[in-house]
């Protein structure tokens, strides 16, 4: 889909490309680094898996409302921050936070933002997102963390999709 852009598509094209990402696989990078990681690096291949499944959902995401919403290139840099996430698919009558699954959306880009910026260390945001965490600790029990979120963030997905998908229904 690299080397198409909304404007060169038809509606039924953008809606069979969007029809295609439900089959998209965001966790399978991530899955591989677990398994490379093994017990001894168990903690860090976590880390590492949460980094990558953020970023496939972030790319991955931004590709699908960016087709589906026609946007322009500002409006696509835009559309990674929560507030302009937000604003941008409301402005095109989509309430993003009725989505399902939205703020698990926020919470893996805090974490993945605490990882790369943070050491890791749990901040305010993240403080009892999980019962084990705690503001200014470690993060700890990142394998628990990565379940739970591998399966919210596929669902929130799929439940963007499927509203970029009525658009065109």
């Amino acid at each position: 889909m690299q080397d198409q852009t909304p404007s060169s598509l038809s509606d039924i094209e953008i809606l069979d490309v969007l029809q295609a990402m439900k089959d998209d696989v965001l966790n399978s990078e991530a899955e591989e680094l677990i398994r490379q990681g093994g017990k001894a690096g168990r903690q860090e291949a976590h880390k590492q898996a949460l980094l990558s499944l953020y970023q496939s959902f972030e790319t991955k995401f931004i590709e699908a409302v960016v087709l589906a919403l026609h946007l322009n290139s500002s409006q696509a840099k835009k559309i990674r921050y929560k507030k302009d996430r937000i604003r941008i698919m409301r402005a095109k009558g989509i309430d993003y936070l009725a989505i399902d699954g939205a703020e698990t959306a926020q919470v893996l880009a805090q974490i993945a933002q605490a990882i790369t910026l943070e050491d890791s260390v749990v901040t305010y945001d993240l403080h009892n997102i999980f019962p084990f965490w705690k503001e200014g600790w470690p993060m700890v029990q990142l394998d628990n963390a990565y379940k739970l979120l591998n399966d919210d963030i596929h669902i929130h997905y799929q439940a963007t999709l499927d509203r970029l998908i009525e658009i065109y229904g």
